[in-house]
């Protein structure tokens, strides 16, 4: 049987809703690549050369802040697409993607996809979809960030953490298998880590989240959901 990608892509990945035949085909024409835990994918300012959807593991995505440190951006894991927006401008990549874990991707070359794409028109008209679907998204999260207090910010960066890295434990709690301080966890909100630090105590105190050996726990995602969505 045809090999597909259906199975493990997640809503908002690049070719979710792409139908089964067109995305056989297309699995064909991409390479498997393997990453060790701390690889680079690509750095910031590389060349875009093609995009990637996530089979295994797991990957972070960040940049140099002004002062020169590291600004983690996001965290991948199986199902979502890296580097895509690379494939349709001429721009350079925009941030440095390291793997957190031994992880496992499908690739297509910027070339072999659009040579693909030439063939099969429906994928065009799926892609237009998917960015159009996409700005929206953008529009929504710029009015989250506005209309959303700081805590429900947390709690949705939180719980799409669990959702990509978690681990359910023998208490009933999600463990996030990332190791993440809270200054990550701030740029990934465009918040002060004061103010990351004082959510997350609050938190700790009310037996939302536990944070144990470097490690972040959820305890109550009902009530961290309920934040979620305002």
């Amino acid at each position: 049987m045809p090999q597909t990608i259906d199975g493990i892509l997640k809503e908002g990945s690049v070719l979710k809703g792409v139908n089964s035949a067109l995305s056989a085909a297309l699995v064909e024409r991409g390479r498997t690549i393997i990453l060790e835990e701390g690889q680079s994918l690509f750095l910031e300012g590389d060349e875009a050369g093609g995009f990637y959807i996530v089979k295994s593991g797991g990957l972070k995505a960040t940049r140099q802040s002004p002062e020169g440190g590291e600004q983690l951006l996001a965290v991948f894991s199986p199902g979502d697409s890296i580097g895509e927006m690379g494939m349709f401008d001429d721009e350079r990549r925009s941030a440095t993607i390291v793997a957190l874990r031994t992880s496992s991707l499908l690739h297509w070359s910027k070339s072999a996809f659009f040579r693909f794409a030439d063939e099969n028109g429906e994928l065009y008209r799926h892609l237009l979809g998917v960015m159009a679907r996409r700005l929206r998204e953008a529009n929504d999260a710029l009015a989250a960030r506005d209309f959303l207090p700081l805590a429900g910010q947390l709690a949705r960066v939180m719980l799409r953490l669990g959702e990509g890295f978690g681990v359910g434990m023998p208490d009933g709690s999600t463990r996030i298998s990332h190791k993440l301080t809270q200054s990550e966890l701030a740029a990934m909100i465009g918040a002060s880590r004061e103010n990351v630090s004082r959510v997350i105590n609050d938190w700790k105190r009310k037996g939302l989240v536990a944070h144990e050996s470097g490690y972040y726990h959820l305890i109550d995602t009902e009530t961290l959901q309920g934040m979620s969505d305002g």
